[in-house]
């Protein structure tokens, strides 16, 4: 008999474990759909360009900070350097943009930058710098596509960021092109010199 109030204050106690996860499961879920329902009212190209360019900006400054770590080669980490000071100055630019349209910008990287992230940090050392400069090249394809058609953007603030951040992303795409061709270039003569 003395078993039954041990049991059911048990089975209390956990039914209402079970109940303290769900307010806080639903707050964040409510917070969720609040931050997408106050960006309702805004223009949806304003808020796809700022969340993807954002999201752009993060993924250049974490591998740019890997690149500085796990590089070789002295112009790849310099590269990865440039990439985390430049798209940090360019993020903080466009949190300006983001505060005065209430867009809210992404805090973390997507799924697919993990991903690339996780790539990166698992490759070999060796193979590192070439699959980096490969990546940077193929995301600034990207960024430069997108930022290219913002510039043509009604929101003139989104137009005049865009606009300044071509030739910088340009500079960029430059950049990682001429390291991997000269990455090139150096495998050839290795080839040559063993044969």
């Amino acid at each position: 008999m003395k078993t039954y109030p041990v049991l059911t204050l048990a089975v209390a106690t956990l039914l209402s474990c079970g109940q303290q996860k769900k307010p806080d499961q639903q707050t964040e879920k409510d917070s969720t759909v609040a931050m997408k329902e106050s960006m309702d009212h805004l223009p949806k190209a304003t808020v796809n360009f700022i969340t993807t360019a954002a999201a752009a900006n993060l993924k250049e400054i974490r591998l740019g900070q890997l690149a500085k770590s796990k590089a070789r080669d002295e112009r790849v980490r310099q590269y990865g350097a440039m990439m985390e000071k430049d798209h940090t100055a360019a993020n903080e630019q466009l949190q300006a943009i983001a505060n005065k349209t209430g867009v809210t910008m992404p805090a973390d990287l997507t799924d697919d930058a993990k991903a690339t992230e996780q790539t990166l940090t698992d490759i070999k050392k060796e193979d590192f710098d070439r699959a980096y400069i490969k990546q940077m090249i193929e995301d600034h394809k990207k960024t430069l596509f997108e930022f290219n058609n913002a510039v043509a953007s009604k929101d003139t603030a989104i137009s005049t960021y865009a606009r300044d951040m071509v030739p910088k992303l340009n500079t960029h795409f430059e950049e990682a092109n001429t390291i991997l061709e000269n990455m090139r270039k150096l495998i050839n003569k290795r080839d040559i010199s063993h044969n």
